[in-house]
């Protein structure tokens, strides 16, 4: 059974590699992505995933306000180009924290640590 997901980055193209990477894993099933935060956010609700890929630094609502909004989040998998952020998202129960770009090793890991209930 394949994870229900949804992405949330304003960088199209880092929304287009995790994408391509979740379909070739065959684990994930990406029922929406956003570039839009405060959209993203409401799509959480909406959509009801058991995984959030989700950037940190967007304009207006960033990753980590998302974050601290969720009182029931689905897994996330925090990808950025900003290991700043790293401990403030896994503080914040972040499965995993992955460097853009995103690559398939890095993928798989989280994904892996997500089935075994890490």
């Amino acid at each position: 059974m394949a994870f229900r997901a949804i992405s949330i980055d304003d960088d199209p193209m880092a929304i287009l590699m995790v994408q391509k990477l979740t379909e070739k894993s065959g684990r994930v099933d990406l029922v929406n992505t956003y570039t839009d935060p405060v959209l993203g956010a409401a799509g959480i609700i909406l959509d009801d995933p058991d995984i959030l890929f989700l950037d940190i630094e967007m304009p207006d609502f960033n990753g980590i306000q998302i974050m601290n909004a969720l009182k029931k989040p689905p897994k996330i998998i925090v990808i950025s180009s900003n290991p700043s952020y790293q401990q403030a998202a896994l503080d914040l129960n972040a499965v995993a924290f992955l460097h853009k770009p995103l690559d398939e090793a890095s993928l798989k890991g989280a994904l892996d640590k997500i089935e075994k209930g890490e």
